[in-house]
């Protein structure tokens, strides 16, 4: 009977404990959380890889678009109705091109505008060459944009948006713009790629740690045709 006594009594003993204690409590909310932050931070990079890719692709097809315009009409569209202008002029060449703005990626995509000779001057034929899956918000300027979202909806603001520039002397050789330069200033650095024509927009940079282990500021850089998409 005694025994029966104490085994029932360490029955009641270990049933009767039916909550986590504070301490634990904690402990899961703490493991829990950690969880978390790493999937968010998983989820996020993994959000920023595929927009990256996206942009990457999206400039190379504008760039085989601008190469197969040139093999249409044996020449680059001219800049001329450009809102943004785009110019590299050092050592005695001649290189231009422009920002895709609304007006010029309509005229690149065949679609009619309002004045008939702007678009016999750019796209005659109304060849579809360029399709852009992203506009601008900007009421007073949307221009396609790439798959990270635009800063502001200032019409000025060019960081998101493509610019290309063309070979204008033939001689094969385009200077582009390095990643401490503002893109959506004509400064370019003279550094020449070895092209006809060049693509390039801005994106975010991705995040990287001093020596003590911080994380830094992150900042844009320039994604180009003529980079290795593992450059960036």
């Amino acid at each position: 009977m005694e025994n029966t006594k104490c085994i029932t009594n360490k029955f009641k003993s270990a049933g009767g404990r039916n909550a986590f204690t504070l301490m634990e409590m904690l402990v899961v909310i703490s493991i829990i959380s950690v969880l978390l932050g790493l999937l968010y931070g998983a989820l996020e990079r993994a959000q920023k890889f595929s927009r990256r890719a996206l942009t990457y692709t999206e400039i190379k097809n504008i760039e085989t678009a601008f190469q197969q315009y040139f093999a249409h009409y044996q020449q680059w569209p001219s800049n001329n109705l450009a809102q943004m202008k785009l110019t590299s002029d050092i050592d005695s060449r001649f290189d231009s091109g422009f920002v895709i703005d609304l007006k010029m990626a309509r005229m690149l995509q065949g679609v009619s505008v309002d004045n008939t000779t702007e678009m016999d001057e750019i796209n005659p034929a109304r060849i579809p060459f360029l399709e852009f899956a992203r506009y601008s918000r900007s009421s007073s300027n949307p221009m396609p944009i790439n798959p990270f979202k635009s800063l502001s909806d200032n019409a000025n603001d060019t960081s998101r948006a493509y610019k290309v520039l063309f070979d204008m002397d033939g001689d094969r050789q385009i200077l582009v713009p390095g990643d401490d330069q503002d893109a959506s200033a004509n400064n370019i650095q003279p550094t020449n790629i070895i092209a006809s024509v060049v693509v390039w927009t801005m994106i975010p940079a991705t995040r990287t740690s001093d020596a003590s282990g911080s994380q830094q500021t992150m900042t844009d850089v320039i994604l180009g045709s003529w980079d290795s998409f593992s450059a960036k």
